[in-house]
């Protein structure tokens, strides 16, 4: 199916898709997707400037400047964003690919640039030999609800097939289980106790890279806070509950979706814990999130 046609029919996640997808958040109704690819441009522009606005750690950004035709993966694409950003930075020589299992949120191919290539692709199979040990990066974040008991390592090294040599795997996570308010929020404490027992129930822990047999392994945390001592402080605290609030209650959709946990198991449950954290997402409190990084290279 080209991407085209993924658009106009506007719901290639269905309800008997959203059954097998391994993210719980894609919406099958064309105003759902456009409300869910807007807030994956708000949340990429917010922990874009989380992260300093470096797309990539910077010894990884400087190879990628060494290399006259850099090639780069990217993972649960979405919207594309990210690659777009990146493609930015890069000559046009690049070749971008991304891919997602839902191809709902794919912008048209006129909206791209001519190096970004964006294709169907689940991120647990096997894919396409063209692409085997082809990218010096491969990128993938906030995909911790799509994590399958226990294939941690099985999903790394199959993002790996993708690396040449010296490549290297980018994962990014927002750790909301360990987010903190200033005040303290019942919302925000009642959706962690929620999203714990989620994470505890599925075993959704993301196996290290060293075990998938990644080599120069290492993490940085980043935290939302840090933004309010920059330049971009003056209208970061409405930026952050909006963000918290849009993020934090997708994570509760998608929850419910898969069935739910003790303490949210309707729709009721869901909609108290929503109007909690919207009152709670509000005024002068200080929300702090960190924001992983993790990488790790390929053995030459």
């Amino acid at each position: 199916m080209d991407i085209e046609q993924a658009q106009h029919e506007c719901a290639i996640t269905t309800p008997e898709m959203a059954e097998i997808s391994p993210y719980p958040l894609n919406e099958s109704t064309s105003n759902g997707v456009k409300q869910e690819s807007d807030r994956l441009d708000f949340q990429h522009r917010f922990f874009d400037d989380v992260m300093n606005n470096e797309l990539l750690p910077l010894h990884i950004t400087n190879q990628l400047a060494r290399t006259a035709s850099p090639r780069v993966c990217d993972i649960a694409t979405g919207t594309a964003i990210w690659l777009k950003e990146l493609a930015k930075t890069l000559p046009a020589s690049a070749e971008l690919v991304g891919f997602d299992f839902d191809m709902s949120k794919f912008p048209m191919p006129e909206a791209l640039p001519s190096n970004i290539r964006l294709s169907f692709g689940d991120a647990y199979e096997p894919f396409p030999e063209e692409f085997r040990n082809r990218f010096d990066v491969v990128h993938l974040r906030h995909f911790n609800l799509a994590m399958k008991k226990g294939q941690g390592v099985p999903l790394i090294r199959n993002l790996s097939s993708l690396l040449r040599p010296g490549g290297w795997l980018v994962w990014v996570e927002a750790s909301a289980p360990l987010a903190s308010a200033e005040p303290p929020s019942d919302g925000l404490f009642q959706t962690q106790k929620v999203y714990y027992k989620f994470l505890h129930s599925a075993n959704l822990e993301a196996d290290s890279m060293e075990q998938a047999g990644l080599v120069d392994c290492e993490t940085r945390s980043y935290h939302c806070a840090s933004v309010l001592f920059g330049p971009k402080a003056s209208d970061w605290l409405a930026r952050e509950h909006e963000e918290f609030y849009a993020t934090l209650g997708q994570i509760l959709k998608g929850i419910l979706l898969k069935g739910g946990v003790d303490g949210m198991r309707t729709q009721q449950d869901l909609d108290g814990l929503l109007a909690k954290l919207q009152e709670d997402m509000s005024g002068t409190r200080k929300c702090h999130m960190p924001v992983i990084r993790n990488w790790g290279q390929k053995s030459l």
